[in-house]
């Protein structure tokens, strides 16, 4: 049994409309509105993230140093699980003065956010290595970075990148 003409043209209209919406979609997420993106978020466990910047690294072009803040105002301790990026293949922790291990790599899969507390990620000590960047940032430009809690609660802020520090 076949579509009537009129059948044909509609479906062809509803194939070229999924088309333009699939093409849409894959546009890579870092690349948004520098406004869509908050600065800062609160779960509903009362966690905020942030500050969060991004430098590209000076030695290497794939990958970035990623520097914020967190804080659990909750009364609570939190397990943050992981942290993603569609701008990084992998996220690890790095340190710039102190010997790298797996444990220290693997820091943020598995960070116990004590309650009532900030925990802080500079420039000087513990923070996130980007790596795998395949995309040149722009300095200002906003990068999302998603913080995955035990729970399955999220928070998605905007990172701005700077320049490499």
């Amino acid at each position: 049994m076949g579509l009537s003409v009129t059948g044909r043209l509609s479906l062809k209209r509803v194939s070229a409309a999924f088309a333009v919406l699939l093409s849409l979609s894959a546009v890579p997420a870092f690349a948004q509105d520098t406004g869509a993106l908050p600065v800062a978020q609160h779960n509903r466990q009362k966690i905020v993230v942030l500050d969060g910047t991004l430098a590209p690294s000076k030695h290497d072009d794939t990958r970035a140093n990623a520097y914020f803040t967190i804080r659990n105002d909750d009364d609570s301790d939190h397990l943050l699980k992981g942290i993603t990026s569609p701008a990084c293949s992998t996220i690890t922790a790095h340190h710039t003065n102190q010997e790298q291990t797996q444990a220290t790599n693997d820091l943020f899969s598995h960070l116990a956010l004590p309650h009532n507390s900030d925990m802080i990620f500079p420039v000087s000590g513990y923070h996130l290595l980007c790596g795998g960047v395949q995309q040149g940032l722009q300095i200002g430009q906003k990068v999302p970075f998603t913080f995955e809690f035990l729970d399955g609660d999220s928070i998605t802020i905007g990172f701005t990148v700077e320049a490499a520090k």
